[in-house]
């Protein structure tokens, strides 16, 4: 199993070190409200350059309670995210970008709130895919962080939904029961300076990298 970090501080002159100390893949975030906490362009194309692999997170906000989510918010961050992974980093079409309930959602919650707001982002991620195919562009995927419980859920009930991201809480719902995970998160640390959680990929993370121009 291919080895990973996610982190929310830009890495862009850390690259050489993080694949030298084994990790081949970086979870990076989209946001609208904390620019500073972004994968930038730059950023994509120094992990690309040193041959690690990207994997996208939209997480706005705080989606760690029911508050956060509704089906407006879902079509918001959709749209969102796409248009961002698009135009500002030039992620390939056709590869994920996840989606965040960060926290133990009840039955209740994700038969409400949280069922509405995937229904949303779904709806804008494909229409923005639509858009990007008449342009001999491909969609993104879409993919969920969460507990097992969460992802397991909202997998089986939307098969949009192609990829889950276990979140590290071993006490939130369905953690040791869930086996379909894409991506593990396994703890909090620190790798070459930085804040990180370490991750695992199952062999198919949804991992990107950009091209790259030559010299």
């Amino acid at each position: 199993m291919a080895k990973g970090i996610d982190t929310a501080v830009n890495c862009h002159s850390l690259v050489k070190a993080i694949h030298e100390a084994g990790y081949a893949f970086v979870g990076r975030y989209y946001n609208r409200n904390r620019p500073q906490k972004n994968l930038t362009r730059e950023e994509a194309a120094a992990l690309s350059a040193e041959g690690l692999y990207i994997v996208a997170v939209w997480e706005n906000g705080f989606p760690t309670s029911a508050a956060y989510f509704d089906y407006e918010a879902g079509k918001k961050d959709g749209a969102d995210a796409a248009a961002y992974a698009r135009r500002t980093i030039g992620q390939p079409g056709g590869t994920p970008i996840y989606f965040t309930v960060d926290y133990d959602a009840s039955e209740a919650d994700l038969n409400g709130p949280v069922r509405d707001y995937i229904r949303g982002v779904v709806e804008s991620v494909q229409a923005e895919g639509a858009e990007a195919a008449g342009k001999g562009g491909k969609p993104y995927a879409i993919g969920i962080y969460g507990s097992g419980y969460s992802c397991s859920r909202i997998r089986a009930e939307n098969p949009q939904v192609a990829y889950a991201w276990l979140a590290e809480s071993r006490g939130w719902r369905g953690h040791e029961a869930f086996a379909g995970w894409n991506i593990r998160q396994l703890q909090s640390t620190t790798v070459c300076g930085l804040s990180v959680d370490t991750n695992e990929s199952s062999g198919d993370g949804g991992g990107f990298r950009i091209a790259v121009p030559a010299g």
